[in-house]
Order: C-alpha cells, then structure tokens, then sequence
C-alpha cells in the first residue's frame, strides 16, 4: 500500500509538473510582427506605400483598394506545439484574397500554419489584397437604446488580425495562445465624411465666437461622431445663422452710449439751470468751459463707435453689416449733438 501511495504522489507531481510546463510555454509569445518591415499599399493612388507602424489609425477611403504585406517570424526558443495554428481575420471587403506561401484563399477569416511540416519551414509573408468597407456603423438613438440594428454613417473601424491558437475546426480557435501585437486597425470614411466634419468644425467655432459653447453645440457634434454627419451639417449651419441674431453687442458698445447718454442729460441740465437765472455767482466762462469739454468727449466716443462700425462693415456677415450702418446713423446723430453743445456753451457764456 505504500508502495502504490508514493508511486501515485510520483505521478502526480509529474502530471503537475508538465501542466505547469504547458501554461507556461502558452503564455510565451510564438510568433513576433515584424512592425518595421511589413507595409501597405493603395492600389487606388497609384501604389503610394505605408509601413505598419505609420499606417496604424489612419483613415481610408471607402471603396480603394490597399494591399497588406505583413511579415512574422518564429520567437526564438519558444516551443512550438504541434496543434499550434495561426488564423487570419479581417473585415475588409472584396471579397478579400489571402496569400500564404503558395496557397490562395478568398474570405473574410483563414487558418494557416497547421502541423510541425508547416512549422518548421521559413515563415513566409502573408499578402492580404481587399477593399475598404462603406463607413455604415451602429448607431444608438437616445431613449431607443432597444433598437440594435440601427446603422449611421460614421468613421468605421477596420481590421486585420492574425492570432495564434489552437483548432476546433476548420474555421473556429478553441483556445487563443497569443493575438499578434500590434493589431491593425484603420478607419473608413468618405470625402463626404470628411467635408461634412470640416464644415460642421468652422460653423461651431463661428457660433463659439458669438455667443460661446453651449449644450446644443456638444449635441450637435455628437451627433456627427454618432453616425449623423448630414443632419449634424445641417443644424451646424442653422446653429450658426442663429448665433448671429443670439450675438449681444459689444460690451463696449453699452459703455461708450451710457456715458454719451450721462454727458447730454449733464450738459441739458446746466443749459436749463443757468438759462432760467440759476447759479448766480458762478462762473459762466468756466460752465461754457466744461461744456466745450463736454462735446469734446461726446466727438471722442463718436470716434470709438466709428471704430467698430468699421469693423462690423467689413464682416462677411449680413447681420453686423446691418449693424455697422445702424451705428453710423447713431454716430452722425451724436455729432449734431455735439455740436449743439457747443452752440449752448456759446449761448450761456454770451448770456452773461
């Protein structure tokens, strides 16, 4: 009985010892992407190249046709199990081509690199030729969350994935061992995305300028990064045509008029004061003085209003030119004022 006792804690540290042997060698990495040496061409714009690293989170257009050289090579003294495979995986359209070595496949998902035959011959490089999908992605419409199947148009992810596993069948992993690092994945967009999100940028940055960031700004970018980048356009360029009306008038404005407005009722009640026999013993010469002063300050705010209807009149925006004129009618208006001033300066100092 003892005998059996120990013969069976032999085997079963053994059992142990050679499953912790086999976690161990899953857990190292088998196959390394040689980032620096794999690349990618358009074959839309005339064979332009980009290596891996340089290409990784760009954006396509929909429709053009890329080409994909990826590289791999075997990790140094890291065993390779027999049952060891390497699926290839992407979402590009076309349908796309695989190569690997000498064979071919059209599908969206291939397994290669079966058996130690394969594993012991040179990795050779994988050659995906496809076409960037149309940028229809899923959209979430605020309080219909249930409705799953919804689509928009928005930049949408694009991937090539090569994984080292273990085989169900002839299509499926039953274990992953290691997703090779770094995955690619781009984006695709159209021309109409692109100038859509362009338009959408200036007219918020216009109506920002205006009345400053508000709620319905977020919403409306957040509808284009959603999926919505028509309706976003369109509710962009209301949003800025109604800023221009939203606009308040330059503080300075209201400040430049309130003392104007201060200087006339000041120079109003001195004329009335003193032209109905008020203020005997005063100095006349010195009122008629101040007076002068008085409309020399009013032709000095008048300048200042000229100054921004000056820059309103040359504004693109029919609104502030509307503007502009309204504040050069108010300016002629002030010089007569002025100058009336100057008229009741005279009056008061001759009148003494």
């Amino acid at each position: 009985m003892n005998r059996l006792f120990y013969i069976s804690l032999v085997v079963l540290v053994l059992l142990i010892l050679s499953a912790g042997i086999g976690i161990a060698s899953a857990q190292q990495d088998v196959l390394r992407l040689d980032v620096d040496k794999s690349y990618i061409i358009n074959l839309d714009t005339g064979g332009t190249k980009a290596y891996y690293k340089d290409f990784l989170n760009t954006e396509q257009l929909e429709g053009h046709t890329l080409e994909f050289h990826i590289y791999v090579d075997k990790v140094e003294k890291t065993p390779i199990l027999d049952e060891y495979v390497l699926k290839l995986e992407t979402n590009l359209e076309g349908p796309p081509e695989w190569k690997f070595g000498d064979d071919f496949r059209r599908s969206a998902e291939w397994i290669v690199w079966k058996g130690r035959e394969e594993h012991e011959l040179p990795m050779r490089p994988i050659i995906l030729t496809g076409e960037v999908p149309k940028p229809i992605i899923p959209v979430e419409e605020p309080g219909f969350e249930a409705y799953k199947e919804t689509k928009g148009i928005g930049k949408r992810e694009v991937y090539v994935r090569l994984t080292v596993g273990t085989m169900k069948d002839g299509s499926t992993l039953e274990t992953i061992i290691q997703p090779l690092e770094p995955s690619m994945e781009f984006f695709s967009t159209s021309e109409g995305i692109q100038t859509a999100e362009s338009e959408i940028a200036k007219n918020l940055e216009a109506a920002r300028g205006k009345i400053g960031r508000t709620d319905l700004e977020e919403d409306i970018r957040k509808l284009y990064e959603e999926g919505h980048p028509g309706w976003a356009s369109k509710l962009s360029e209301h949003y800025k045509a109604l800023s221009v009306v939203a606009e308040p008038p330059p503080l300075a404005l209201y400040v430049i008029l309130s003392v104007i407005l201060g200087l006339i009722l000041g120079s109003a009640f001195v004329y009335v004061y003193v032209s109905r026999g008020g203020g005997k013993g005063v100095d006349v010469s010195q009122i008629s003085s101040e007076l002068n002063e008085t409309s020399g300050k009013i032709e000095d705010k008048s300048s200042s209003i000229n100054a921004i209807s000056t820059r309103f009149a040359r504004s693109e925006d029919d609104e502030k030119r509307s503007v502009a004129r309204e504040l050069i009618r108010i300016r002629a208006s002030l010089n007569e004022i002025s100058n009336e001033i100057r008229t009741i300066a005279d009056r008061i100092k001759s009148s003494r």
